[in-house]
């Protein structure tokens, strides 16, 4: 009974030891603000909710750290991508490097629209809604423009929204008895509000599955380290900052390629080595910057600012 109890704890600790070490991928969910976007309000506002709650479904999952929508609004608009056809690879490259992002996700509706349609039964007329939601998610990785998945999710799904009953008028006695309608239901914006929620959860739920299964299949790519800019105010600058994940605190052994006077006789090109220079410790951090103080040499522009854990 022991042994199988020590069994078990050892499992859990090497099933916990192995969540905690995979890496994580650093990713920015955008929408992708294709030409169907930008010539209707509609669907670019629609896109707009769907990339929100897309980010809400794989907010927390282990192996992923999500750019905060703040922080990504702030980069288009300072950018002037804003307005911007966002749904290529190559765009989506740029905005990608700004942000200091290993992968980003485009999301795209392909279909949207509500319909209404009667039918009618016997004496019975119902008005029906139908709310119809195509979309994808485009990953494009970072460092080499590949896209790597392109899943897609699709929804639709109909609801009566009022109901008309119509009875013949019938002569009862002396008296005639007049024909009646009675019509009961709801406001059509009701259900179409209560089918466009239900179409955003139940696509960005089958998209955020497919999508973590993409990214489980590929690789994380490192994240390059950063490289020294140079020294302003006495302070050291660095070229990436909050976007890359860097905080206030964070430290970095700071390096140089240096020649050691000798070619390597199969290349041709100079044998160098790593120097230390210093280790930097983090003060400020901006969004593509960071800066602090420098313990021990003066680095140089380019040195390699390597994360010290």
């Amino acid at each position: 009974m022991r042994s199988r109890l020590l069994f078990f704890v050892a499992w859990f600790l090497l099933g916990t030891q192995a969540a905690l070490g995979q890496p994580s991928r650093r990713v920015a969910i955008v929408e992708a603000n294709g030409p169907a976007a930008r010539s209707n309000g509609g669907i670019a506002q629609a896109e707009s909710s769907l990339t929100d709650a897309l980010t809400a479904q794989l907010a927390g999952r282990p192996g992923l750290t999500l750019v905060d929508r703040a922080s990504i609004d702030r980069i288009l608009k300072e950018q002037n991508f804003q307005n911007s056809d966002r749904s290529s690879a190559d765009t989506a490259v740029r905005i990608g490097k700004l942000l200091g992002v290993g992968q980003m996700v485009l999301v795209q509706i392909v279909n949207v629209s509500f319909t209404q349609h009667q039918s009618t039964s016997g004496n019975t007329t119902q008005n029906v809604g139908t709310m119809i939601l195509r979309a994808n998610a485009r990953i494009v990785d970072v460092e080499t423009a590949v896209i790597l998945a392109e899943p897609t999710s699709s929804f639709q799904d109909s609801a009566e929204i009022s109901e008309t009953q119509k009875s013949a008028g019938f002569q009862f006695g002396t008296m005639r008895v007049p024909p009646k309608t009675k019509t009961t239901g709801s406001d059509p914006k009701v259900v179409q509000d209560a089918e466009w929620n239900k179409a955003v959860q139940a696509v960005t739920t089958e998209l955020a599955g497919k999508i973590t299964t993409a990214f489980g299949n590929a690789p994380v790519a490192a994240m390059p380290a950063p490289l020294v800019a140079g020294i302003a105010n006495g302070a050291v600058y660095i070229n990436q900052g909050s976007n890359a994940g860097i905080k206030s605190g964070d430290r970095f052994q700071v390096t140089r390629d240096v020649s050691v006077g000798l070619n390597d006789p199969a290349t041709g090109q100079p044998m160098v080595q790593k120097q230390r220079i210093c280790v930097l410790t983090i003060t400020t951090v901006n969004d593509s910057n960071a800066s602090g103080s420098c313990d021990g040499g003066l680095p140089q522009s380019k040195d390699v600012a390597q994360p010290m854990k």
